[in-house]
């Protein structure tokens, strides 16, 4: 590991194969602080993590931190503990640096130090994602849900700004939090949410709203879903869009869509979907989108994927045919 760091250095490594055997010998080391160890081996293993850490060995790269996590799993008496606490209480330059030592603090206090202890440093630190995280996850188990609540709700409060790419991942556990309560009120609010801006998909989010929404009030919500979808930016996300007439089987809609915003890519996506009702359809896209792809897309490559699809396009044409 100390070798193929130092290469780095002076490699260019874009192929991965340096950090490749970094990143093994890495979780050879981790697999082995796990086991129950001989106690001079697991002596020397300690002893090396302490010392890389302090002498910087691999500052500057992701096992710089991880030799404290390596730590954290071989510590057994007092005075370790309160080593490895001390190194761990140093400024670590970095936002990312100090939320990982963050993280390794608590896991320690946790299983070393009493139980309240730990608490109150969670506390303390839950403007840290993960540590955030354990906080409701540990409001969870208690069934308090109130506090859960609202260490979500601070949680997309305090990083609207500066961490945006934490919002959904707050919205997911009010999601939980209202599907531990079973109020159906809230688990449509937040799964729609979820459905309509979340790029992730923890759960299936329009399943959960069919599940909930009183089926007689459920074509006025989609469609009403549809309208913010298209008229919510000057993007609209068609892929969500076509998803929905997929799940609804509005193939009828879904042809006007593709129909509407045609490429090459977006009529095979949705050609399974078409094929039996809509192969004369289907074979005019396909004709138009060729030569429009052909006109701005010039080179072996492109011409091969022209063919490729005319291939393809022939086949629904044949099926058109009844061939």
């Amino acid at each position: 590991m100390e070798q193929m760091t130092e290469a780095l250095q002076y490699s260019d490594d874009s192929n991965g194969d340096i950090g490749g055997n970094i990143n093994s010998a890495y979780e050879m080391l981790y697999s082995m602080a796990q086991e129950e160890l001989p106690e001079e081996i697991r002596k020397l293993f300690l002893d090396y993590c302490f010392s890389v850490f302090d002498k910087k060995i691999y500052e500057g790269w992701g096992t710089h931190m991880d030799m404290l996590r390596l730590a954290s799993l071989l510590i057994q008496t007092e005075e370790e503990t309160e080593q490895l606490l001390k190194r761990l209480e140093k400024d670590q330059r970095s936002e990312f640096l100090n939320e990982e030592a963050q993280e390794i603090k608590y896991a320690v206090l946790l299983n070393k130090k009493d139980s309240q202890i730990a608490e109150t440093f969670l506390a303390e630190n839950i403007s840290n994602p993960n540590l955030r995280k354990e906080a409701i996850q540990l409001a969870m188990q208690r069934k308090d849900y109130e506090k859960a609540i609202a260490i979500a709700k601070d949680g997309i409060k305090t990083d609207e700004k500066d961490k945006p790419g934490y919002i959904k991942e707050w919205y997911n556990w009010l999601l939980k939090i209202a599907q531990a309560q079973n109020d159906t009120q809230k688990i449509i609010e937040y799964a729609r949410y979820l459905f309509i801006n979340g790029s992730r998909r923890e759960q299936d989010y329009y399943q959960i709203l069919k599940e909930n929404v009183e089926p007689e009030k459920w074509n006025d919500f989609v469609e009403k879903m549809i309208h913010e979808i298209l008229t919510k930016s000057r993007w609209p996300d068609y892929y969500l869009i076509a998803n929905i007439f997929i799940r609804e089987k509005w193939w009828d809609r879904l042809l006007e869509l593709v129909k509407n915003n045609p490429s090459l890519d977006r009529i095979e996506e949705y050609e399974k979907y078409l094929a039996n009702d809509y192969a004369n359809e289907l074979v005019d896209l396909y004709v138009n989108g060729i030569l429009k792809y052909l006109e701005f897309n010039m080179g072996r490559d492109h011409y091969q994927k022209a063919c490729r699809v005319f291939a393809k396009n022939d086949k629904v044409r044949k099926k058109r045919e009844g061939k």
